[in-house]
């Protein structure tokens, strides 16, 4: 196999021939944003290697062509500060653990590609305006990233039918299974496997149960901000999830990893986790920190006063 080497950005794509297009085998770099060519030299660049991008760190945001046939095993995999990747709607075979220990995966963005037919999703269940149409496939785009990072479903990396009923269904048909799994399992196997190598928090039973019902809150977060197609009775089912672990487990990691973003708090209101009976306890509880929402918490405690519905009133 040739491989030559061809300037990209700051960095190199080492290309080598495949069929009658080009295939990246390797980008070598510090570029932050990375978009590939359709065409290499007059020839249309149609696979992506086996590990390409595999562990490179500085790589935030990357878009992939129109003319993208394949994408080989582990291409982006631990590339740990990626946020987003843009792909084409059309037919492309995905290798396994395209996006393993990508953590900070955001979106998995699903651009419409000349001469293919829309796919149905659930933004095309009525008439919309521009405006909403853009939000709600930016909502499609974290759920891809739900799918394919938090509960590492690669099946679900379908850039034809994602967004469909269907889809949709199977998403959440996932959700409801990581809700049922028993959260200390796995547990003894990870010990079996190498525990006088373990070196962490996970080696104790309560910790690793906690870290557990925190992968299933932050999953559940992700798909309450991001609704498009889910239906009332899976809705009640993960609302329910979240309040009953609001105490010990969504309310510490809200405050931890979002503790200045209202959207979160506006979500916690609406879902219910957030009512009259632990309000006064909830504000208490953030001290001197997270100073912005707490006083949108004591504002909205002291609007709702009075009211017959007191969390019904406050325009969020």
């Amino acid at each position: 196999m040739i491989i030559r080497e061809i300037e990209a950005g700051s960095g190199v794509f080492g290309i080598s021939p495949a069929g009658d297009g080009v295939k990246i085998e390797y980008y070598r770099g510090k570029d932050i944003s990375a978009s590939v060519p359709e065409s290499i030299e007059g020839r249309p660049l149609t696979e992506i290697g086996k590990k390409a991008f595999l562990g490179i760190k500085t790589l935030l945001r990357i878009s992939l062509p129109d003319t993208v046939e394949s994408i080989g095993d582990w291409a982006f995999a631990s590339c740990s500060a990626l946020e987003e990747i843009e792909l084409p709607q059309r037919k492309i075979t995905f290798g396994n653990g395209l996006f393993k220990d990508c953590d900070k995966l955001l979106r998995v963005k699903v651009r419409k590609s000349g001469g293919n037919k829309e796919r149905e999703t659930f933004l095309d269940k009525e008439e919309v305006g521009k405006s909403l149409r853009d939000s709600m496939e930016d909502d499609l785009a974290y759920l891809l990233a739900l799918a394919v990072s938090k509960l590492d479903a690669g099946y679900l990396l379908d850039t034809e039918r994602a967004g469909s009923p269907e889809w949709t269904g199977s998403l959440d048909g996932l959700l409801r299974t990581m809700l049922g799994r028993d959260d200390s399992e796995g547990f003894s196997k990870m010990l079996l496997c190498g525990e006088e190598d373990y070196v962490g928090d996970e080696s104790n039973l309560d910790t690793y149960i906690l870290l557990r019902k925190r992968e299933k809150v932050r999953a559940l977060l992700i798909r309450f901000l991001h609704d498009g197609g889910l239906s009332e009775n899976d809705r009640e089912v993960f609302g329910e999830y979240l309040k009953q672990n609001m105490q010990a487990v969504v309310w510490p990691l809200v405050l931890e990893e979002h503790g200045s973003e209202r959207e979160y708090f506006d979500l916690l209101i609406n879902i219910g986790c957030i009512s009259e009976e632990n309000i006064s306890r909830l504000i208490d509880s953030m001290g001197d920190r997270y100073t912005q929402m707490k006083g949108y918490l004591i504002r909205f405690k002291g609007e709702s006063k009075g009211s017959g519905d007191p969390f019904g009133e406050l325009e969020l």
